[in-house]
């Protein structure tokens, strides 16, 4: 921490607020409540030396829930109906939408507070805190503060959001005004009313009723830019005179609140700095309610501060973060739909139940019934978009491995078939599509003659090692099996940042190993395709025993390595071919080739080259349908041993590859 020469340090508080918003008035009335800030020494941060909170607070809950919260001596008003106009108007029973005003709680926190000793900081905070075993001390202004307990209320810092994150606003700006006439039915809010322009956003009137002739007429906004207050005055204006009445404007209140699907990142300074409010990602992104989560976060850490424990506070549903990027979504990418889905969701489903669903007390099955009411091509749109994207983010060795499960289960039920033509469609747009790229792999091709040359080498590797196949099958397959293994190895290794060399290689021993020699008796019918090759008789000689200790060794190596390279993906790796047993064996192989040695390749590719796959796509399909035509012309029109010799096509067309991925990881490795 950087040392100031004026700083002045202060004795050590008990509490320190780091501002005095909703969420830290809440925890003050909540400790004040049980007697926790007895004799306690207390300090305030707020930059802006503003202690008035001036905002209109609202929540939905039942009233033995507001008792709960202490917070019923604070409501001001309440109703029991919900109208969407022009939609519905219902009672919402046993729930109550509660009113609180801004002033109200501070003036009853600054209440609170004068009964204690309190010091006030108008600076912000300076630097990193530091944190010891007896206090935390931070630097603020010429002052440095020393205290037990922090709670933090500073507004979060998003992360960027991802394809299928959003960073809209609710921006809102509205006016209490008293009216002529008698024209508010003071039973019921109206929750939403679209019938203003949509001028391109989400966009609705937002009604609270106070008494028949004075009301709260906010103007709310769902949309990546927020209301001008201009815009803003002359929507309210019309709103207003439609309501047959002059009138005058008492209060304005303005606000604008992040809807950001983005992770919130904040520093983790231990148990004793406790994040609050939208810090804490106690407001929900979807509808901008966050007061009541607050309430009832400042009682857990009330009860846990005084059973001397640590609060750790639940992590929100998955499905409900999955709800609410997808409404994001469509708002964000299509605002004008905004208007339909909501007033699709409360003209068909009772407000009671939308409120429990908001508040994520929904079971799924009641999710389920209000989604299928909603416009089905909008969210089923958006839902397959997130799950890729979610998917997409993923470590590659996760689709393999959900892949084998779901073969397994095909198999079981007799549709295999679809598992082959998922792997049928992958082998030829990724697989060959991956090797269809060694023409880029290396920088020297710039000119049609060096393209040429480049091809006519690679068919001359692919020659020779035929040649060796024609000479000795024995020695070409212990070749291919050799640099085969170094290559997966190499690909695997260089994907999960690890060392390639002699460790990469004994890695795709072993991987092959498993593949292979647990399906000796395919493997042997494989190989007896393939002329003049003995190695069917030794495979034939091993006995059961002898090929069980083979596969316990072979596992146990495999689990070795994973623990000495501490390798999560390894481990992942091995299971799922363990998994895969159960398949066939040109199953088992294509699920590892296709779903992660061939993406792992056309990832690097991608990065190493600085292409976009459609780039990539258009420069390998040339030599993809080159190859594609071989293997299928070979299938077609070879009745015997089609698969011996697309064995021995194979490993001819897989040497030059290797050759060349391997130059290319090294081109990439010193850059």
């Amino acid at each position: 921490m950087k040392k100031h020469a004026l700083a002045k340090i202060s004795s050590v508080y008990d509490f320190l607020f780091i501002g005095l918003g909703a969420a830290n008035s809440l925890m003050i009335l909540s400790l004040f409540k049980n007697g926790l800030l007895d004799g306690k020494t207390i300090a305030i941060i707020e930059p802006s030396g503003k202690l008035t909170d001036e905002k209109t607070f609202c929540f939905w809950s039942t009233k033995e829930e507001l008792f709960t919260l202490n917070l019923e001596e604070l409501v001001s008003y309440n109703w029991q109906q919900i109208e969407i106009t022009g939609i519905i108007k219902q009672n919402i029973n046993p729930f109550c939408y509660y009113h609180i005003k801004g002033t109200d709680l501070t003036n009853k926190t600054k209440e609170v507070l004068s009964l204690s000793e309190v010091t006030y900081f108008r600076s912000t905070l300076d630097d990193i805190p530091t944190v010891n075993s007896d206090y935390i001390e931070i630097t603020t202004g010429e002052s440095v503060l020393r205290c037990h307990k922090v709670f933090d209320s500073r507004p979060p810092t998003f992360s960027k959001p991802q394809k299928n994150q959003s960073r809209l606003y609710q921006s809102f700006y509205g006016w209490k005004i008293k009216t002529d006439k008698k024209v508010f039915d003071t039973s019921s809010i109206v929750l939403m009313d679209f019938k203003i322009p949509q001028n391109d956003y989400t966009q609705f009137i937002y009604v609270l009723p106070f008494e028949s002739d004075t009301a709260l007429v906010e103007l709310t906004r769902f949309g990546e830019q927020k209301l001008a207050k201009e815009e803003a005055n002359t929507i309210l204006q019309n709103y207003v005179q439609q309501l047959g009445t002059s009138f005058e404007k008492l209060e304005d209140e303005v606000g604008v609140i992040p809807m950001f699907t983005s992770k919130i990142e904040v520093a983790n300074f231990g148990e004793n700095w406790v994040n609050m409010g939208a810090r804490a990602n106690l407001l929900k992104c979807s509808t901008g309610y966050a007061f009541h989560s607050m309430a009832k976060d400042a009682i857990l850490q009330m009860e846990a501060l005084k059973s001397n424990r640590k609060l750790l506070r639940k992590a929100k549903k998955n499905r409900f973060s999955f709800y609410d990027r997808l409404l994001l979504k469509i708002l964000s990418n299509t605002p004008l739909q905004g208007k339909k889905v909501f007033e699709t969701l409360f003209k068909k489903v009772p407000v009671f139940n939308v409120l429990r669903f908001l508040g994520e007390k929904t079971t799924i099955s009641e999710e389920v019934l209000i989604f299928y009411k909603l416009p089905k091509r909008l969210f089923i749109t958006a839902a397959f978009k997130d799950i890729y994207h979610q998917t997409n983010r993923l470590p590659i060795i996760t689709l393999p491995f959900i892949f084998t499960a779901i073969a397994i289960l095909l198999s079981f039920l007799k549709f295999e078939f679809i598992a082959w033509g998922i792997l049928a469609i992958g082998f030829f747009t990724i697989g060959l599509a991956h090797g269809a790229l060694d023409h880029l792999t290396s920088h020297e091709i710039n000119s049609t003659k060096k393209l040429i040359y480049f091809m006519l080498s690679y068919l001359l590797k692919g020659a020779l090692f035929g040649i060796v196949w024609w000479f000795s099958s024995d020695m070409a397959l212990a070749v291919f099996l050799l640099y085969s293994a170094w290559h997966f190895g190499q690909a695997d290794f260089k994907e999960w940042n690890l060392k390639q060399g002699w460790n990469s290689f004994i890695y795709g021993v072993i991987l092959l190993t498993v593949i292979l020699f647990f399906h000796v008796e395919e493997l042997i019918d494989i190989l007896k395709q393939i002329p003049n090759l003995a190695a069917v008789n030794l495979l034939h000689k091993i006995p059961k025993n002898g090929l069980l200790l083979i596969q316990v060794l072979t596992v146990s190596l495999g689990l070795t390595l994973a623990r000495l390279k501490k390798s999560t993906n390894l481990l992942l790796t091995l299971i799922y071919l363990l998994m895969a047993s159960q398949l066939s064996l040109l199953m088992a192989f294509g699920i590892y080739f296709v779903l992660q040695h061939s993406i792992n390749g056309w990832k690097h590719l991608s990065v190493g080259l600085e292409k976009e796959s459609s780039v990539m796509w258009k420069n390998a399909f040339p030599f993809t349908i080159g190859g594609g035509g071989i293997i299928l012309n070979i299938l077609l029109f070879e009745d015997e041993n089609y698969i011996g010799l697309s064995f021995i096509i194979l490993s001819c067309l897989s040497l030059p590859h290797v050759f060349s991925m391997n130059h290319f990881y090294q081109l990439t490795s010193s850059k």
